[in-house]
């Protein structure tokens, strides 16, 4: 007999825009939906709850982990995925975004979109007729990675209120920070957030703006550091790093420069390494969104704290809730 899945019934037929837009009931029935799926598909069992739904990924900028597994979602629940290549699209001849959105939803029940630019998202749920999923738009948010980060987060030390957790890097352009703060900040009782970046790297005032309310609210202590001490490592539950996001620098204005040569010259203050975590707790984990350059060893890779290849594969099945609760 078929496994039933309950999906949660907020998101039908919603696109998913921000990290904002989910409660706490939300996110706790989409971590409960993807852990029982998970354990579903790993007793070696089948799901086909959208057989017959068309999903269309509409990438603008490069992905390895964010494309594949929203693919891999959508199939692992019995749906297809129509194969579209922007580089080999009209968008070479000019077409605009609205009408390569408009064409590609006429053919999709969702779409996934990635694109460079933040308002690009905004003009795609406005042409669409169905849900759009943001698969990151510029550095603005990217809601799915906060999702399957809370889920991490949540599976790994069993409960998210209560922690103390460290984002590290560049939070100035990285999307998946500001979607994460915005999410944790609004749901969870959280004990403490370390914000650790370099100058001119630091989280956009508008993100500490929107969150402030909600930091005040749930007496959340906020802490903004230049580079990661033997006290943050040891504080903290969870470190959070993050890459630079060099290719918006080098698309953006050449005062970005300054900050560029900050971060280089605070690598080593940001670095994450098997020295590193000899100051942190035996129970804490190490998550990044990945892909990872230089601020986060292979050394550490065999460290059973290290949660982020254990993070991509919580990603498919958080990703494969939020498909099913949008389309089922």
């Amino acid at each position: 007999m078929p496994a039933i899945f309950t999906p949660v019934a907020s998101l039908k037929g919603q696109s998913v825009a921000s990290a904002t837009q989910f409660s706490r009931a939300d996110i706790d029935a989409l971590i409960q939906l993807a852990l029982d799926m998970r354990a579903h598909i790993e007793a070696g069992n089948t799901i086909d709850a959208l057989h017959g739904r068309v999903m269309t990924p509409l990438f603008f900028e490069d992905s390895s982990r964010t494309l594949s597994s929203f693919c891999a979602a959508m199939m692992r629940l019995g749906g297809n995925v129509v194969n579209f290549k922007v580089e080999t699209s009209s968008v070479n001849k000019g077409e605009t975004l609205q009408d390569t959105v408009r064409t590609l939803d006429a053919y999709s029940d969702v779409l996934v979109l990635r694109h460079p630019k933040e308002e690009a998202l905004e003009q795609a749920i406005g042409a669409a007729t169905h849900p759009v999923m943001n698969a990151g738009n510029g550095a603005g948010e990217h809601p799915s990675q906060a999702l399957l980060d809370t889920l991490t987060i949540h599976a790994e030390l069993g409960a998210v209120d209560g922690i103390t957790i460290a984002l590290i890097g560049d939070l100035k352009k990285g999307r998946t920070v500001h979607s994460l703060l915005k999410l944790l900040t609004h749901n969870f009782d959280l004990k403490k957030v370390y914000l650790v970046a370099p100058a001119g790297l630091e989280m956009p005032q508008e993100v500490l703006d929107h969150v402030s309310a909600d930091v005040q609210r749930r007496g959340i202590q906020l802490e903004q550091a230049a580079g990661l001490t033997p006290t943050i490592v040891g504080d903290c539950d969870v470190l959070y790093t993050t890459r630079l996001q060099k290719e918006r620098f080098e698309a953006s204005a050449t005062g970005d420069a300054d900050a560029m040569a900050a971060f280089a010259a605070a690598k080593s203050g940001l670095l994450i390494d098997k020295a590193r975590l000899a100051d942190a707790k035996a129970k804490m984990i190490v998550m990044h969104p990945l892909p990872r350059v230089d601020e986060l060893s292979v050394d550490v890779d065999s460290d059973p704290r290290a949660a982020y290849f254990r993070q991509m594969r919580y990603g498919l099945f958080m990703r494969m809730a939020i498909l099913f609760s949008v389309l089922a």
